[in-house]
């Protein structure tokens, strides 16, 4: 790659003579051409080719013989008279034709067809190309396709997306090589062409602030302690001689579960096997109990709501200009059958009511509350949260990148189809040094004086000063809250009537969910990034 192109600065002591080669619908119409043509190019944009055509006297005019018509545009070395170093321009279709009735010409604007290139590919086939790129449906319109689908994942990414003259798909990053492509010194440019535009520093975004909620349920079980004693070998000859009621195994259970809950285990305290005093042991003694012991669990779900607050920040930056922000959000419902239907599947299948296990459930522990995470949708789970807040982390990274290469070094050369937007530019002249990613470029070809020229930009990242080191922060979501268990408070009662003159009946009693355990825990969190940002070579010697 050369910083001449010898068709306009010429070779071995030859004058420069230039010549384009202007190809329409696979017909050479160079010799049609009347005036300048001019090729646009700029980062993230169709390149634009406008030329004028002077047809033969008497040539009709139809739209379909010119719209969508394939053009190409070659620059050549004449100066043998022979088209020598031929290099392409442009290449794309005629967009619109322009009538000049009184000139009798037909101007064309021609387009390489960028927008609708990325509009005919799959969505597989942009992830492809944009590799690096972040995509979640829950920051971007999941329905978006083509170029819009593009334009949300170049957002997560320092890159710039073009074509090449050969109409090949092309991803550059914003990162200049650490070697310039091409280098222009004061003998390359045409005088008076250099010119530096400085960002104003409303321009700058140097902290973003991002907002996420996380909104999704939690299944919890308590496992309660119950023990009970109502007579003892010691006691029992008074006890049967008294005529009281003995308890029954089943109703134990009938009574755990008239509390709603579900017995996890559960050991019963015999009846003698021998006779003591007045009691003589029966045949129907194993269906009753002396008490009992047990680990006894109520099963429920609560919703959790995570606010994330994410800060992304380029800290040299901030020191350098001051604190100039912006702010992004992004929300997320965890779905899931509703809470009470939930809670009712679970009472349901632990008590032998119903034969379908509940989705999900905690395991129960004596003496705690213990809770557990459910199965969410792929589309609403954690691992779509976490998507979701990387992707907001990597837009936050690119517009604090992008918001520090608004300076801008122009200037101007004779033609080089060398200069494109994948390059890496230099330029050294007296008093000015510097080097980044060519933004744009327009070639200017005059068929009518003769001259042709490249007139270029390079984008230049700078704030802090060249050197500077930006750290970044890897691009991976902040963590969550999880499941945790607490030690339950209070404890279970028994009531058991069993007086000769009482009711028999048996009431165990459990102390109600404590409301911190139940209702809608907002639980904030807080979390960092650094922004990465490097800066172009710019150096100033007024």
């Amino acid at each position: 790659m050369s910083e001449t192109y010898p068709g306009t600065t010429g070779t071995g002591g030859r004058a420069a003579v230039w010549t384009a080669v202007v190809i329409l619908n696979s017909v050479d119409v160079t010799s049609q051409v009347v005036g300048e043509i001019r090729i646009d190019a700029e980062e993230d944009s169709a390149r634009i080719a406008d030329l004028t055509l002077r047809p033969p006297t008497s040539t009709g005019f139809t739209v379909a013989a010119w719209v969508g018509k394939s053009l190409t545009i070659d620059i050549a070395d004449n100066a043998t008279g022979t088209a020598a170093s031929v290099q392409r321009l442009f290449a794309g279709v005629v967009d619109t034709p322009t009538l000049d009735l009184v000139r009798k010409t037909i101007g064309l604007r021609c387009t390489d067809n960028l927008q609708n290139v990325v509009e005919g590919m799959s969505a597989g086939a942009i992830d492809t190309a944009i590799p690096d790129g972040y995509h979640s449906p829950v920051i971007f319109d999941p329905a978006a396709r083509g170029w819009s689908r593009a334009q949300d994942r170049l957002s997560t990414v320092p890159a710039s997306l073009d074509l090449t003259t050969a109409l090949a798909l092309r991803l550059t990053p914003w990162e200049a090589a650490s070697t310039a492509d091409l280098t222009f010194t004061a003998a390359h440019l045409i005088d008076e062409s250099l010119a530096v535009a400085l960002s104003s520093r409303a321009s700058f975004i140097n902290q973003v602030d991002i907002d996420f909620g996380y909104r999704f349920p939690r299944v919890k079980a308590e496992g309660w302690p119950v023990s009970y004693s109502y007579v003892s070998e010691a006691t029992i000859a008074a006890h049967a001689s008294a005529l009281n009621w003995w308890l029954q195994r089943s109703a134990v259970e009938a009574a755990i579960k008239s509390a709603g809950g579900t017995v996890e285990s559960i050991t019963y305290t015999p009846l003698p096997s021998t006779t003591i005093g007045s009691w003589t042991p029966g045949p129907s003694d194993y269906l009753l109990c002396m008490g009992f012991s047990a680990i006894v669990s109520f099963d429920y779900a609560q919703e959790i709501e995570e606010t994330h607050t994410i800060t992304v920040s380029a800290p040299a930056s901030i020191s350098a200009v001051g604190l100039l922000k912006d702010r992004l959000s992004g929300a997320l419902v965890g779905e899931y059958p509703p809470l009470a239907t939930a809670e009712h599947a679970m009472l349901l299948y632990a008590n032998a009511i119903s034969g379908i296990p509940p989705q999900d459930t905690a395991s129960p522990a004596s003496g705690y509350t213990t809770a557990a995470d459910v199965t969410l949708t792929p589309d609403t789970d954690r691992a779509a949260a976490d998507a979701a807040m990387e992707t907001l982390i990597a837009v936050a990274k690119t517009k604090i990148w992008a918001s520090h290469r608004h300076n801008t070094v122009s200037a101007a050369v004779a033609a080089n189809p060398a200069i494109d937007l994948s390059q890496t530019i230099a330029i050294s002249v007296p008093g000015l040094s510097a080097k980044g990613k060519c933004r744009s470029v327009t070639h200017r070809l005059s068929t009518d004086t003769g001259a042709a020229v490249s007139e270029f930009s390079i984008a230049i990242c700078s704030v802090a000063g060249t050197g500077v080191t930006h750290a970044e922060t890897p691009t991976t979501a902040p963590g969550g809250s999880s499941p945790a268990s607490t030690a339950l408070s209070g404890s279970a009662s028994v009531d058991f009537n069993y007086l000769a003159a009482e009711d028999h009946v048996l009431t165990i009693t459990f102390p109600g969910v404590e409301a911190v355990e139940r209702d809608l825990a907002a639980i904030a969190l807080s979390s960092a990034y650094s922004a990465p940002l490097v800066e172009d070579v710019l150096t100033i010697t007024l």
